[in-house]
């Protein structure tokens, strides 16, 4: 990996800047304070983002601003890469916000912890990385003063425990954990198992058991059958018996219901002739009373006289009406000349000319009036007497007529009372030949009845004989029943025991399979305890012993560049702690001079830097290293040997921080850097 360039917006003091890297070694110069650090921590937070507890947002983002942001150039085998992270303040703090990812000029946007994945996977970096801090690229590119100090002087278990994770020598305190979590697990597998496979001897003993009880069952079954094959052979003859029987009853049963439908007909018939006999001599009497009923009557003499006798009726009927038609035209005459009168009487003037009408006329009228009233009460009293006479008249002729009607209604009964007799004459014939006729059926009747009582004695004891078989036949159908419900109940038990023997045999073999299982876990747990971890146990302090002889061997070497072996040595003790050596004699690294403290550091760092580039010779940082004041305290001479330094790492990116001029002559770049105003720039 090769930066090429940073472009910063509201960093820390850098308001915006632009810095391009060069290859070869870069010196970040300036005051303390300046921004160089600034530059650093914005690669790495372009690079992974913020982290918690040792890079946050509020770290970062300029006081007063809302929004900053960080672009970062790499090279990568040939490859241009740009990253792009942002910050962002709200209420609720400040805050990463999505960026970019570009590759050969194809962006594409991403949220913060996807870049950090982008990012760990091009750097080539252990994918742990993603969701914890980079310890690869903190003890191998950039590592803090202050970080730095603490692995040197902090306690020896951080110190182990960091540099375990930095060598990924943890692994193997992983796999033994993990491993004892798995021998645990095959143990409690392995007593599992021998706890279900402890019964299977007495499984396959009731196996067998089930076997013989199951053939022993499928034995009774065949001899139930054969049983069963004969009683239903006995059965059928027994069925056909009954069949038999029952047809022949039945034919009796018809026989003895036409026996008494013989004696209900015979009966019938002796019935029906008592009546008719009965209805014979009722019969003759009536005739004879009818006979002498009938009278001689001439039906056209009495016709013509009612039609003669109506006739007069008619004839006196309309004189009548005359004289009541005279009467009434009278009456109306007598009204209007007592009109006249009235009238006459109160006239005193004409009408018509005025005129006054004299006494005399008046007298003469009434006069005229008067005698003309008398004579219509004459003519009212002769009417009157021709209308009695004729009155009485037809009363007469009515009941001549009635008297002759009566004749005439009688004559109509005489026919009825002929025509009844008639009837009951053939109503007598024909009884008495029906007589003779039931004479001839009883007669049959009686023949048949005589044969049939006949046919019923002959077969007295059939009834016994169908009773007899037929209780024979329920009870073959009982023992029928009860063999086969006997075969059921064998066959249920049959199949019952099948599926018992299915589970057994199914339980068994389970139980083999986990028998080998068992075998396995066995074995397995055997290896665990006995190899595996034992095993990683050597691996573990074989790997550490090359580590730390190799660690050992670098720090050496990188420290007596710096210091001459003959003023002071240095080794690393069992938990990778400086050992420094002066005169035969261990001194304190809190006892050393300045220079001599950041030359020890330094050896550290750039030891630390090499081993664990050796032990992971895939990841894509190798050619690059950022120092961090590694010429604080340094001497004239001590500041000359940096240049020694820089051409024995033999890196194609150097990036120094530094303060001390001198290192401006033995770097091929010098980045200055300078704060006006509380605004960090680079000076060109």
């Amino acid at each position: 990996m090769i930066i090429k360039r940073i472009k910063i917006k509201n960093i820390r003091s850098y308001s915006e800047e632009e810095i391009k890297f060069p290859e070869g070694t870069i010196m970040l110069s300036g005051d303390i304070g300046s921004g160089k650090s600034t530059i650093l921590l914005a690669v790495e937070f372009a690079l992974f983002g913020i982290k918690r507890g040792e890079l946050s947002g509020n770290a970062l983002l300029r006081n007063g601003s809302d929004d900053g942001y960080v672009i970062l150039d790499f090279n990568i085998d040939n490859n241009v890469f740009s990253v792009k992270r942002t910050l962002k303040r709200s209420v609720n703090g400040i805050s990463q916000d999505s960026g970019f990812l570009s590759i050969n000029d194809v962006t594409q946007q991403l949220t913060p912890v996807e870049l950090k994945q982008r990012v760990t996977q091009l750097l080539n970096y252990p994918l742990d990385s993603i969701s914890k801090k980079s310890l690869t690229y903190r003890y191998t590119v950039y590592t803090p003063q202050e970080e730095m100090k603490l692995i040197l002087l902090g306690e020896k278990e951080y110190r182990l425990e960091t540099l375990r994770k930095v060598f990924n020598i943890d692994k193997y305190k992983r796999i033994k954990e993990n491993s004892k979590i798995a021998l645990s697990e095959a143990k409690q597998k392995k007593k599992e198992l021998s706890l279900f496979v402890s019964d299977i001897e007495q499984k396959r003993l009731l196996f067998k058991e089930k076997e013989l009880k199951l053939s022993s069952i499928s034995e009774n079954i065949i001899l139930l059958n054969e049983k069963l094959l004969v009683l239903n052979s006995e059965l059928a003859l027994n069925k056909n018996k009954v069949l038999e029987f029952e047809e022949s009853i039945k034919k009796l049963n018809n026989t003895k219901k036409d026996f008494e439908l013989l004696n209900f007909n015979i009966k019938t018939k002796e019935d029906s002739k008592n009546k008719n006999t009965f209805n014979l001599s009722q019969l003759e009497k009536q005739i004879i009373e009818l006979s002498s009923n009938i009278k001689e009557i001439n039906f056209e003499d009495v016709k013509n006289k009612i039609i003669e006798h109506e006739k007069h009726l008619d004839d006196h009927d309309k004189e009548l009406k005359l004289i009541n038609n005279n009467i009434t035209s009278i009456r109306t005459k007598k009204i209007s000349s007592i009109e006249i009168k009235n009238q006459i009487n109160k006239l005193d003037n004409c009408p018509l000319c005025r005129q006054v009408v004299s006494i005399d006329y008046k007298n003469g009228v009434i006069s005229r009036e008067d005698d003309n009233l008398l004579k219509l009460d004459n003519d009212i009293k002769e009417f009157l007497i021709k209308e009695s006479e004729f009155i009485l008249k037809i009363k007469e002729i009515k009941v001549l007529i009635q008297d002759l009607k009566n004749k005439e209604r009688d004559y109509e009964i005489n026919k009825i009372k002929i025509k009844d007799l008639e009837s009951k004459k053939e109503t007598l014939d024909k009884l008495k030949k029906e007589n003779e006729e039931l004479d001839f059926i009883i007669k049959e009747l009686n023949d048949k009845k005589f044969i049939i009582q006949n046919d019923i004695e002959s077969n007295k004891e059939l009834e016994n004989n169908y009773v007899m078989n037929k209780k024979l036949l329920e009870q073959l159908l009982d023992s029928q029943k009860k063999l086969e419900l006997s075969i059921v109940i064998n066959n249920k038990d049959k199949d019952f025991i099948e599926k018992e023997l299915m589970i057994l045999k199914s339980d068994i073999e389970n139980k083999e399979k986990a028998s080998s299982k068992l075998d396995y876990y066995t074995k397995l747990c055997d290896w665990f305890d006995s190899f595996f971890i034992n095993i990683i146990d050597i691996i573990e302090k074989k790997t550490m012993s090359k580590l730390h002889s190799d660690f050992s061997d670098l720090f050496q070497k990188w420290f007596s560049m710096l210091i001459d072996e003959s003023v002071l040595k240095v080794r690393l003790d069992e938990e990778f702690t400086p050992i420094i050596e002066q005169n035969s004699h261990d001194i304190e690294y809190e006892n050393l001079s300045g220079g001599e403290k950041t030359s020890c550091a330094l050896a550290y760092r750039l030891a630390l830097n090499q081993v664990i580039n050796n032990i992971s010779n895939s990841i894509n940082t190798k050619d690059l290293i950022i120092l961090d004041e590694p010429t604080d305290g340094f001497s004239e001479e001590q500041l000359d040997k940096i240049r020694d330094i820089i051409k024995e790492l033999k890196m194609r990116q150097i990036i120094i921080v530094s303060h001390e001029n001198k290192v401006e002559s033995f770097v091929d770049n010098v980045i200055k850097i300078k704060k006006e105003n509380h605004i960090s720039k680079v000076i060109r």
